[in-house]
């Protein structure tokens, strides 16, 4: 016998003993068949099975262990008699409560095969699993709400009959006694929530779902265990101010004794603060003005020193010191050259970029105030941009008297700045060779009838493309807006006794000094806080509802610096602020260092 058949011989009896295999063995039933042959030896189940038999189920959806919720035909029929108000029906004391159940539901979706997903729950409970509270999947996606009163089980309030029709390793079936009402039940929107997702404290969150409470203070919201503020709600949504101590996990609707919770946590992005290194080897007393570039190319005022600098992403530094034309003999060396120039810039102190590439810095030249420009590639050389020893000169921006305190460039070619004048703050807007007022103190009064003080506007900032503004006040200790419609109160309120600065929402916030302050994200007004009376120099975040939240930093009595998260963290003082195009902040210290704040 050759080779070739001694193989073919061995692969037919290998081939014969498969096929006996394959008989004694059969493939095993599927668990939507045996679910069917359970339900099929039902009469009362007709309804039900014919809907079940004919839904979409995939094999993979009930692989994992299911619990199927039914529905009579009674049930059905009851249904059917309480929607169309037929209470002539002559019905039975036992079929009373069912029928109250029914009531107002509405079940004429039920025929479409698909919602048989809303009655199928992923995983396989016995009714000692089904305890209170507990949340249950259904393979639509939809939650169900266990309740359980005097040991009666019941699904978003509908009975569970306490005896399974059937149970097995795969599956258990439970008989209902009405139809599960999706309509009124407090649920969540968890695609939108996770779209939403992530938070940072002092943020918005908006909520959707449905059966809201319509008055804000009736719907208690928490997220990790951290009570929010409900700022505004609707039926069918929320919005909240995240709370300063939350961190990741799930968030929680109440509302009229109904509990509903995410089904996956909500992360919440912590503020990280850090000293950016290097700084504090350049020698600054203490830095008051900070921008930032395209490049993350850091730009800083050292008004002790009369300093301007750069320090870019390498750790290159780049120190602005110009200087006057030599015109005598300073240094008595017998000559006149660049060894006795004069510095331009005594005390620079507000600084921004212009969308020119040139900086600007607000300061005073020989006690003479303005602003000054000055190109990068040029450190030691400078323009008397703006300004003039008299301050009260109105006019064009040559000849005009200003004092800068603060500068804000809104790569429109205008640039604005506060002008001080006999305790009168001003912003002035400044475009090309023009100069004019535009934001005066008398106008604070009109909005906030409690301000008896001056304004001083120590930062601003600018929404991207529109001509909304805020403004830190200083000595008013409030944020303001201002836009097209007019100025507002954003937030802060009188603190002439020097009560320490605390949050809330609107005129309940109360601040120490407001001065820096930038836009976070193009959505969150980021204000720095010196609390100079109670040692608290803080970060807080103002978002568009007017709530104020403190993210990082607060009481410091010895005035030390200290980096970590959040509050752990502490500054000696915080002076500006400034953000890059990926939303890192930078925070200018009274202790000559800079602080990068990352939410991670």
């Amino acid at each position: 016998m050759n080779r070739f058949a001694i193989f073919f011989g061995i692969f037919i009896v290998l081939g014969i003993q498969a096929c006996h295999k394959d008989k004694d063995n059969p493939p095993e039933e599927s668990t939507k068949s045996k679910l069917e042959d359970v339900l099929t030896g039902i009469d009362s189940l007709k309804s039900f099975t014919t809907d079940f038999k004919s839904a979409s189920l995939a094999e993979e959806e009930l692989s994992q262990g299911i619990t199927v919720f039914t529905l009579s035909d009674r049930v059905l029929a009851d249904v059917s008699v309480a929607k169309n108000n037929l209470q002539s029906t002559t019905v039975g004391i036992q079929d009373l409560p069912r029928l109250r159940a029914a009531n107002g539901t509405n079940g004429s979706d039920f025929k479409d095969g698909s919602s048989i997903k809303d009655y199928i729950v992923k995983g396989r409970f016995s009714l000692s699993d089904l305890t209170a509270d507990k949340k249950l999947t259904t393979l639509s996606g939809k939650t169900i709400t266990v309740q359980v009163v005097n040991g009666i089980v019941y699904l978003n309030g509908v009975q569970v009959f306490n005896n399974p029709i059937s149970n097995n390793s795969a599956f258990a079936v439970f008989a209902l006694s009405s139809f599960i009402n999706y309509g009124s039940m407090l649920a969540l929107d968890n695609q939108a929530l996770a779209k939403a997702a992530p938070c940072i404290p002092g943020g918005i969150l908006t909520i959707l779902g449905q059966n809201f409470s319509e008055k804000p203070e009736q719907n208690l919201v928490t997220l990790n265990g951290k009570n929010a503020l409900v700022n505004a709600a609707s039926k069918n949504k929320l919005v909240i101010t995240i709370p300063a101590e939350a961190t990741t996990g799930l968030l929680t609707v109440a509302v009229n004794n109904k509990t509903v919770s995410s089904l996956s946590a909500i992360p919440v992005l912590l503020p990280n603060i850090s000293t950016v290194s290097g700084i504090q080897a350049l020698g600054c007393q203490h830095i008051q003005g900070i921008a930032v570039d395209n490049n993350n190319t850091l730009y800083f005022t050292d008004p002790s020193n009369h300093r301007t600098l750069s320090y870019d992403a390498s750790g290159h530094s780049v120190i602005y010191q110009p200087l006057s034309p030599p015109v005598k003999d300073i240094n008595g060396d017998g000559k006149i050259d660049a060894n006795d120039a004069e510095l331009i810039i005594t005390d620079p102190w507000a600084i921004t970029l212009g969308n020119d590439g040139k900086i600007y810095v607000g300061g005073k030249n020989n006690e003479i105030p303005g602003i000054f420009r000055f190109s990068p590639n040029t450190p030691k050389q400078t323009e008397h941009w703006a300004g003039s020893s008299d301050l009260n000169l109105e006019g064009r921006r040559l000849n005009t008297g200003m004092s800068p305190i603060a500068l804000l460039a809104d790569g429109e070619t205008i640039l604005y700045a506060n002008n001080f004048s006999n305790q009168q703050y001003v912003v002035n807007r400044i475009a090309g060779d023009n100069i004019m007022g535009w934001l005066y103190n008398i106008n604070l009064l009109n909005v906030d009838p409690t301000y008896q003080q001056s304004a001083t506007m120590l930062g601003m900032t600018k929404v991207k493309n529109v001509s909304t503004f805020y403004f830190a006040d200083g000595t008013g200790k409030r944020i303001w807006k201002k836009d097209q419609n007019g100025l507002y109160l954003l937030a802060g309120a009188n603190n002439n006794n020097h009560k320490p600065a605390q949050d809330g929402q609107g005129n309940a916030a109360l601040f120490g000094s407001p001065m820096g302050i930038a836009l976070w994200s193009d959505q969150y007004i980021v204000v720095c806080d010196n609390d100079y009376n109670n040692h608290n120099y803080s970060i807080r975040i103002v978002n568009s509802y007017g709530v104020v939240t403190t993210i990082a930093g607060g009481n410091n009595p010895t005035n030390s610096s200290k980096d970590g998260i959040g509050k752990a963290a502490q500054f000696d003082g915080v002076n500006a602020i400034a953000v890059d195009k990926d939303n890192m902040l930078y925070v200018a210290s009274d202790d000559g260092s800079i602080r990068k704040i990352q939410f991670k």
